[in-house]
């Protein structure tokens, strides 16, 4: 499969986090949030965070952004303020939404879930969660050591949860499929493809080594998959009969800080230097 940069911009900050739905919303080390259509040119930008953005997610309706001022905020995609929604305080880095739920994970172990900007319910993992993704009824949350699956009732309970599993791994990760869980290993470098079934004791079922250097960023579209990292080389994956194949890689030479798909063969790229691509596979 080739790979090739169709559009590319250069923003003049330094882009840190990437969301999609129907444009492009990035966070930079300056707190704004700018905003660019499929093909990269400029749609709107606004002040969201006095400091650098840690976390980033985007649905049909608002804009949700974090930083390590211990707010959570809310905006319209046009960046215009909603609400500043109540947190337990703590630096949120990890941002998912899930329907009309929105899970947010901080360094002190909190994963608070929110429906229409109210808490809806609040659970402690006991460690920092840098990444969390949801599957019904099962919460995966990640640092730099392990992966914690919990199963959680929102509707039925405010904070009651059960420890299900706990499996060697690290942020990033993502669901594919709703079948199966991509998470990085603990070196960083290996990337692993679980099943999500507590049947199977959500069972490691490939692992393959996907950089010489740290991996920082993971998207997924599909059955396809995207790496990217301090080697400055995107990677896409293709998930196959349970295993994860080469398929395609591009080298951009500069340290990648985020990756976000928007279909099955487009991936955005945000590089440092303030660099963005959108990269199309064929």
């Amino acid at each position: 499969m080739s790979m090739e940069i169709k559009h590319e911009t250069n923003l003049g900050t330094e882009p840190c986090v990437v969301a999609w739905h129907k444009n492009l919303f990035i966070g930079t080390e300056c707190g704004s949030v700018i905003c660019l259509n499929e093909d990269l040119s400029p749609v709107t930008k606004w002040s969201a965070h006095e400091v650098q953005i840690f976390a980033i997610a985007a649905n049909e309706t608002n804009v949700y952004t974090s930083s390590n001022d211990g707010l959570l905020k809310v905006w319209t995609t046009k960046g215009e303020k909603v609400t500043e929604i109540p947190t337990s305080g703590a630096d949120i880095g990890a941002l998912f939404i899930l329907d009309k739920e929105l899970y947010t994970g901080d360094e002190g172990g909190n994963v608070l879930v929110y429906q229409n900007n109210n808490l809806k319910a609040s659970f402690n993992v006991l460690e920092e969660v840098k990444d969390v993704v949801v599957k019904p009824p099962y919460m995966f949350t990640a640092r730099d050591l392990y992966v914690t699956v919990t199963e959680i009732k929102p509707d039925q309970s405010k904070d009651r949860f059960v420890t299900r599993h706990v499996m060697e791994g690290r942020a990033p990760m993502r669901i594919l499929n709703q079948s199966r869980l991509l998470v990085m290993a603990r070196g960083a470098n290996n990337l692993q493809l679980h099943d999500l079934s507590v049947d199977s004791k959500f069972k490691k079922l490939h692992e393959v080594k996907v950089s010489d250097m740290i991996v920082t960023s993971l998207t997924t579209s599909g059955d396809y998959a995207w790496t990217g990292g301090w080697d400055g080389c995107v990677r896409c994956w293709k998930i196959s009969a349970d295993k994860i194949e080469a398929v395609g890689d591009l080298k951009l030479g500069a340290c990648i800080n985020a990756l976000v798909a928007s279909s099955l063969n487009s991936v955005y790229t945000l590089l440092t230097g303030g660099r963005v691509i959108l990269i199309k596979t064929a």
